[in-house]
């Protein structure tokens, strides 16, 4: 019983000096538990704070302050209608840091919202590249597939976005997408 004791004893510490000396990357980082839980959420709204969360990673997974305060300059000026203003901050944050996901998919979505849909699908396939489960860069190829007509693609879209996050609001696309393929065939 004693040995029992001290052996657990030196596995749980072993455990901890694992957990302390590589953290998260060990055990899963913040963002992945956050991604498994809005995927397993049992209702919209608990998948909405989940969701939010995640955006807030996104918008703040920079690697410096000063960063972060251009992104939310950014956001304000896209939210002001000042979309080439916005574009260039962005452009210019994404080569200051490149690893970071965000800029490039505000960079998509300023593409999108002035038409440029091809140059908004170069945009969402280098968010993509950094950050694969962006849901919101792929509900984007989703919506931009529609307008372009290209209605299968849409739908595989919409299908990997809904397998990331279940609730998501561009879900109630699908039977549109569906009945738009299927007339597509006849």
């Amino acid at each position: 019983m004693n040995n029992y004791y001290t052996y657990s004893k030196k596995v749980f510490t072993f455990i901890l000096i694992i957990y302390f000396s590589f953290g998260s990357k060990v055990f899963g980082s913040e963002l992945d538990t956050l991604f498994d839980h809005l995927k397993n959420a049992q209702d919209p709204i608990i998948a909405k704070e989940f969701e939010n969360q995640i955006w807030k990673f996104w918008i703040n997974d920079s690697s410096n302050e000063n960063n972060r305060l251009k992104m939310k300059k950014g956001i304000s000026l896209i939210q002001k209608g000042k979309l080439d203003e916005a574009l260039k901050l962005f452009t210019s944050l994404s080569t200051l840091d490149p690893n970071w996901a965000e800029p490039l998919n505000k960079i998509a979505t300023i593409r999108y919202l002035q038409g440029d849909f091809y140059g908004s699908i170069r945009d969402i396939q280098l968010t993509l590249k950094l950050e694969p489960r962006h849901f919101g860069a792929i509900a984007g190829l989703a919506q931009i597939n529609f307008a372009l007509g290209k209605y299968k693609d849409s739908l595989k879209n919409l299908d990997y976005a809904i397998s990331i996050y279940p609730y998501i609001r561009i879900r109630n696309l699908r039977p549109a997408l569906l009945k738009m393929i299927k007339k597509s065939e006849i």
